[in-house]
């Protein structure tokens, strides 16, 4: 049975935290140079930051030292929230440091002091709220693979507690292509979000025999490195737009690296469209990686997945709603797929759920 309680927060985490946060003396270190770091440091002084592949001496006015500079009676406080966090917290392990607390367990323990990480701030609060949908989706889920990571991925978004991401691993090189997707000729692409063209050379890669590719990317500066990247591949159209469930132009935050996205407060104003709209003929297979707009995006391809039943690859955490919304509304419109959860990061990071064909 699919369990989603509240569980308490680990003993020795929450010792390691009353001590941190009790002024005792003992040196206190920060693993990372990113914001998060930089929100921990402007509440609790900071001896150094850790940081073992940089040739830089300080930051933040701190030393910058190599984790074997580290001694055993210092506490360590981990910053690395993206792609590697259990890598992070391993190696602290190895070269013997004891008193090891990560970010996402100081967002859970003192949120008034340390801001949620990026696609958690309501995490806790929509699991909670919604977990008859959340087990409405864990029923449809094709298989024990998916099953397994969708409750592992639903408990570490709940409690914050790295332990629960124990298994995965960073694993991009296949985030989109499964082999419950098969290829097949003429296959018509849609890479929605499609950054710097990595996926869509993977695709072609993967399946030479395919129709057509449509590449939509809505920033001018991706894609000029896009249109060079994939400039030697045959069929493809360039889209500068950016898909949602209505033509619109809307402003967009672009200060965010690849995690850039829609903002109110956006600095330019991108394009965006229907995918019922602005592709004609029959599509085979979608990815989106948007952003956040994944759910506006599937309603504005609703024609397409209701009339061709399109395998498909989408983000879902971006947004906490999308690990029940999204497959809940790709059902209502059409019912006839097999839904699997694969999960391709030690941490918050690229969670992706499958459309197969039935």
């Amino acid at each position: 049975m699919l369990i989603f309680e509240e569980r308490a927060v680990p003993a020795q985490k929450e010792k390691v935290f009353r001590y941190l946060m009790s002024g005792q003396g003992a040196p206190i270190y920060v693993l990372g140079r990113n914001k998060y770091a930089q929100r921990f440091a402007r509440v609790v002084p900071v001896q150094a930051f850790i940081d073992d592949f940089t040739e830089e001496k300080i930051y933040m006015g701190r030393p910058v030292i190599r984790m074997a500079d580290l001694t055993d009676d210092c506490i360590v406080v981990s910053c690395v929230v993206d792609a590697r966090s259990l890598t992070a917290l391993n190696r602290l392990q190895s070269v013997g440091v004891r008193k090891v607390i990560d970010y996402f367990m100081l967002s859970r323990l003192a949120p008034e002091a340390f801001e949620p990480v990026d696609y958690c701030v309501r995490n806790r609060q929509d699991i909670l709220e919604n977990l008859m949908l959340y087990k409405q989706v864990y029923n449809r889920l094709a298989d024990d693979t998916s099953r397994e990571t969708f409750t592992k991925v639903v408990r570490f978004r709940l409690s914050m507690d790295l332990e629960h991401m124990r298994g995965f691993s960073y694993a991009i090189d296949r985030q989109y292509f499964e082999d419950f997707l098969p290829f097949r000729k003429e296959e018509v692409f849609v890479d929605g979000g499609g950054y710097d063209g990595k996926t869509t050379l993977q695709f072609a890669a993967r399946n030479k025999d395919y129709r057509r590719i449509y590449f939509f990317e809505p920033l001018p500066p991706m894609m000029e490195v896009s249109q060079r990247n994939l400039t030697f591949l045959r069929d493809i159209l360039f889209k500068q737009k950016g898909l949602f469930s209505r033509n619109d132009r809307l402003r967009f935050d672009m200060e965010a690296g690849p995690a850039s996205s829609l903002s109110a407060s956006g600095q330019i104003e991108i394009g965006v469209v229907r995918l019922d709209d602005e592709v004609q003929e029959p599509i085979t297979f979608i990815k989106l990686d948007i952003e956040g707009a994944e759910y506006e995006a599937l309603n504005g391809a609703e024609e397409h997945i209701r009339s061709e039943t399109p395998k498909m690859a989408v983000c879902v955490y971006h947004d906490q709603r999308d690990f029940w919304r999204i497959p809940l509304r790709v059902l209502e419109i059409n019912d006839r797929y097999k839904v699997y959860v694969r999960h391709y990061s030690e941490g918050i990071l690229e969670t992706v759920m499958f459309f197969a064909p039935q």
